[in-house]
């Protein structure tokens, strides 16, 4: 009754590939995951404080301090992802009021559709291609950006210092059409990185010329601008197909003149399934020329398996609950969160049979360790032995009280 929980095993088996970490981080650290998901309330430190084992000032003070989330994420993404995986890049808005904390400024809030007060962060994820699924790797907060740098430069900066860890993850970064220009292509495609995102519907795109050289001059090179909606079928191919008929997708290899190089770029035709009629085009692209077009449009599709770690991140885990007053401890709450989804999902979904998995609940997983965290201190307070066989028969009914899926 009392053993550790499914996050605090997992947890401690990450905790113990980190040499690094010391002891008593180590036994913090499990008491937070244990902690995190059974927390009733606001992500403040008093409210950790009257819930956990430890006084106030122990958080503010561990929150301070540097913990390698990108290295223990990676070691979970090796547990429970496959090997065709991809490294998916979205920044996020985070509610944020006041003026002196640090990085707080005016950011883009896809749900306000503008720009609004409050704080950002660059999120990193590995995604599962076989599974459709995502863990978090780590939460960058946009602050310290030099003036001179732009935003693309900044993002791009992000990736460069954590290459060699990425690498391991996968040599592919799905970012969506925001990243689709430069500095950010070129920076990432040199760090070693191939770059999927989708492009505008109006880029200039040119098809290169195949044909023999006329032997006057220098050789040409490109051979008229790309129309989206009437493709040469000698250079574009058909990849995909929806079986109702609404659309179909063609792929080839074409420069995408704003990148100054060649790209592997899937123009998908949206069609009225009864006349054939194209009304409307979406365009994909790859700096990997060799990359399959319909490889190419899964890849990007599943980034979005990283919405779901923010949206279940505010919803459950207390993102935009923080009130630090400084980065440190601002990035250990974004990163702890993040993470604190992740490990669930690992612990309670990913660890079962692919036949066996239902729909993620992240909402009953946190039920499950609050009533579990309640029943134990009642118990504890009122003296009561969790070994009597009366509440071993009870103690299913007690974690799965208002769960939605008991």
């Amino acid at each position: 009754m009392t053993c550790p929980t499914k996050i605090e095993i997992l947890a401690e088996q990450m905790l113990l590939k980190l040499p690094r970490v010391s002891a008593w981080q180590r036994r913090f650290m499990l008491h937070l995951f244990g902690l995190w998901l059974g927390l009733r309330g606001r992500y403040n430190f008093l409210n950790l404080a009257r819930q956990g084992n430890y006084g106030e000032y122990t958080y503010r003070k561990h929150f301070q301090k540097s913990f390698d989330f990108l290295t223990f994420n990676i070691h979970l993404m090796d547990q429970y992802l496959s090997q065709d995986r991809i490294i998916a890049f979205d920044p996020s808005y985070v509610r944020k009021s006041g003026k002196l904390t640090p990085g707080v400024g005016y950011f883009h809030s896809g749900c306000a559709g503008g720009r609004r007060w409050g704080l950002e962060f660059s999120g990193l994820a590995a995604v599962d291609l076989e599974d459709k699924t995502a863990l978090h790797l780590e939460a960058v907060q946009t602050v310290e950006k030099a003036n001179e740098e732009s935003l693309l430069d900044y993002y791009a900066s992000i990736i460069e210092l954590r290459a060699a860890q990425l690498a391991q993850v996968s040599n592919y970064v799905v970012a969506d059409a925001y990243f689709s220009r430069d500095p950010f292509v070129s920076r990432v495609s040199t760090a070693g990185f191939e770059l999927i995102t989708r492009l505008r519907h109006d880029v200039r795109l040119r098809y290169y010329y195949q044909g023999p050289y006329s032997g006057k001059g220098r050789r040409k090179t490109y051979d008229g601008k790309v129309d989206p909606r009437n493709l040469r079928t000698d250079v574009f191919q058909i990849c995909d197909q929806a079986d109702d008929g609404t659309w179909i997708s063609y792929e080839a290899t074409v420069q995408v003149q704003a990148w100054k190089r060649a790209a592997k770029v899937v123009i998908q035709h949206l069609l009225n399934a009864q006349t054939g009629e194209i009304i409307g085009h979406r365009i994909y692209a790859s700096t990997d020329i060799e990359l399959p077009g319909q490889k190419l449009v899964h890849a990007y599709r599943c980034r979005y398996q990283q919405e779901f770690l923010f949206r279940d991140a505010k919803q459950h885990t207390g993102l935009e609950h923080g009130q630090a007053r400084s980065w440190q401890k601002i990035d250990f709450h974004l990163n702890m969160s993040m993470t604190a989804v992740s490990v669930a999902k690992a612990a309670h979904h990913l660890d079962l049979p692919a036949d066996q998995r239902g729909a993620f609940s992240m909402a009953d997983i946190k039920t499950r360790y609050a009533n579990e965290n309640m029943a134990l201190r009642i118990f504890s307070m009122c003296g009561i032995c969790t070994n009597m066989q009366k509440i071993r028969n009870a103690w299913p009914k007690i974690l799965n009280f208002a769960r939605r899926a008991a």
